[in-house]
């Protein structure tokens, strides 16, 4: 981590300009949600080493060689400014999802929201907005693209995907970020822009029995490539349906459920073995296809199964360990290959 973060998840990753490059949310040591950006560096020893600029390699992307951008003093760098105090945003912005130019118009970031001091519970609420890149900078607008609407007044992880003169978005819809002690109640919905900016009707993608929480969708040899995950036990509150990764695959890209294959679950994260770092589930899935032909890696924010707070102070002082960051739960961004 650079100075300035203290958390990092919800990996988006795209290829630009031939640099594999991932957009974050990250909690700042000011405490603010921020929208932070890594690309894939040059592996340690070709950078250092190497004689010729033509020996440098670019590092594996399943490894731990993605860099925060920084500024000049060291610290991480926002991609934006800090929406003003009060706004729909204002009290922070995360879950990016990168769309190139097309057709006239810039590149865009959406990202979710938050207009409520509390993250969860209640009284949490989340709108979907969008930063536009004009004049080689990131220009936030003003409004939400798309607010929920009674009994789902949040709505979030907006995933967007521009193709053939069309965009649509999938995002997360539910009463509210869920609170310990409290069960998910997530619905994936589906809808679609013909300029990305003015969204049509939303409807339901997955239902609340299925419990999906968000999704990445990339293009394949074969036709499209769809990542889904389920909200992740983040409070440690348990009774939970089962966690993971599902894929789904579809001959062309549709906003359909029927066009979709049925969901296949392909990473468990209670099988055994599973790391300690992705314990309690897996959401916020980013796919990267070009790290080889037969490649396809897989990104997604892992929480850690830990013990509260107060008890884990306690251990990590009698085992002589650094103390962690007084956080209600802790994440991590994990690399899977499909």
């Amino acid at each position: 981590m650079p100075r300035g973060l203290l958390g990092l998840g919800d990996p988006d990753v795209h290829v630009i300009d031939g640099v594999p490059t991932m957009f974050l949310g990250g909690f700042s040591t000011t405490f603010r949600n921020r929208l932070y950006v890594a690309t894939l560096a040059e592996t340690a020893e070709t950078a250092e080493t190497a004689e010729t600029a033509e020996t440098a390699e670019t590092a594996d992307p399943a490894s731990s060689t993605w860099r925060i951008e920084t500024d000049n003093h060291g610290r991480a760098r926002p991609v934006a400014a800090d929406p003003p105090r009060g706004a729909w945003d204002g009290a922070g912005m995360h879950t990016p999802s990168y769309v190139p130019a097309a057709n006239g118009h810039p590149a865009r970031i959406y990202y979710t929201g938050r207009a409520s001091l509390k993250q969860y519970g209640a009284q949490s609420r989340y709108a979907i907005g969008v930063l536009e890149y004009i004049d080689e900078r990131w220009v936030r607008r003003s409004e939400p693209l798309i607010r929920g609407v009674a009994p789902r007044l949040s709505v979030l992880e907006p995933l967007v995907v521009q193709d053939d003169g069309r965009y649509i978005m999938w995002f997360q819809a539910n009463q509210h970020e869920i609170g310990p002690g409290e069960l998910p109640d997530y619905e994936l919905h589906v809808s679609e822009s013909a300029d990305g900016i003015a969204w049509g009707e939303p409807r339901v993608f997955a239902t609340s029995e299925e419990g999906f929480f968000d999704n990445a969708v990339t293009r394949t040899p074969d036709g499209w490539l769809m990542v889904l995950a389920r909200g992740a036990d983040i409070h440690g509150t348990g009774g939970f349906p089962p966690q993971g990764l599902w894929v789904s695959v579809a001959p062309q890209l549709t906003a359909d459920r029927a066009g979709w294959s049925e969901p296949r679950h392909v990473v468990r994260t209670d099988d055994p073995g599973t790391p300690e770092s992705l314990a309690r589930g897996v959401y916020g899935p980013g796919v990267l296809r070009t790290a080889g032909p037969d490649r396809t890696i897989v990104y997604a924010t892992g929480v850690r199964a830990t013990p509260p707070w107060p008890r884990l102070l306690l251990q990590r002082l009698l085992g002589g360990r650094r103390l962690p960051v007084p956080a209600p739960f802790y994440l991590s961004v994990a690399a899977v290959e499909l």
